[in-house]
């Protein structure tokens, strides 16, 4: 039987929202022309994603109270997910977040959305608290990510079959270093991750919805498609 292990981004991916986006736009923090040059900052290599994104949570002027009530209780998650998740479990393929977000954040809104089925799904991300408004982000670790996503994957592979597939979905640039470890990657169309892979010539599959990611993998783990490694290393899904 194919066995498939699951990695998903949670921002702009799984939530079809980017948590730390909505309170970083709002106008009690920097707001999104300065957010916006910080993003530019990062894509043209002057400044880490580390580094940005820390000014941006630095100027972050919610309460706890004031960013659930004004954003976070109405965050919409990919409506295709609950289906997916449903189908990982019945086939015992673990599920794991990997973030940049916040472990607190992300917990709350995947029980809201999930219930109980929530607590099956590992969450790998930067811890924060709140202290009035300030918010305070300890990073997960030292890379220039500050979750450096591809460990996640890196330490599953060590224990993992030798024929286990790895899925990864992902939208943005916190996203590339996990995607070179995926056999199967997914980029939400129309964002900075699939536009890397256009430009590094990166196989992807593009997505609006879980329900396209759960057809794949349906298809993989039935026999009626494989997937088949490049020269470069990466892998193509093709049929049977």
């Amino acid at each position: 039987m194919v066995h498939v292990q699951v990695f998903t981004d949670f921002d702009g991916t799984l939530s079809l929202d980017d948590t730390g986006l909505l309170l970083i736009d709002d106008s009690r923090s920097m707001g999104p022309e300065r957010r916006r040059v910080l993003e530019h900052e990062i894509l043209d290599g002057t400044k880490t994603y580390r580094d940005a994104v820390q000014e941006m949570w630095d100027s972050v002027g919610l309460t706890w109270e004031e960013a659930w009530s004004d954003y976070f209780d109405k965050c919409r998650v990919d409506p295709g997910f609950p289906s997916f998740n449903d189908y990982c479990i019945a086939h015992n393929f673990p599920v794991t977040v990997v973030s940049s977000g916040l472990v607190p954040v992300l917990e709350k809104i995947m029980t809201n959305f999930l219930g109980e089925k929530a607590k099956a799904i590992e969450i790998v991300a930067n811890q924060g608290k709140v202290q009035g408004r300030k918010w305070e982000i300890t990073w997960r670790d030292d890379s220039i990510y500050g979750n450096d996503k591809s460990l996640t994957l890196a330490k599953a592979r060590e224990t993992a079959s030798k024929d286990t597939i790895f899925v990864f979905c992902g939208d943005g640039v916190s996203d590339i270093s996990a995607a070179k470890h995926a056999d199967v990657l997914f980029a939400r169309k129309d964002r900075d991750l699939e536009f890397y892979c256009k430009r590094e010539d990166i196989p992807f599959i593009p997505f609006d919805t879980f329900a396209e990611v759960e057809r794949v993998v349906r298809n993989l783990v039935d026999g009626k498609s494989r997937i088949e490694k490049t020269l470069s290393g990466f892998c193509h899904v093709v049929d049977n």
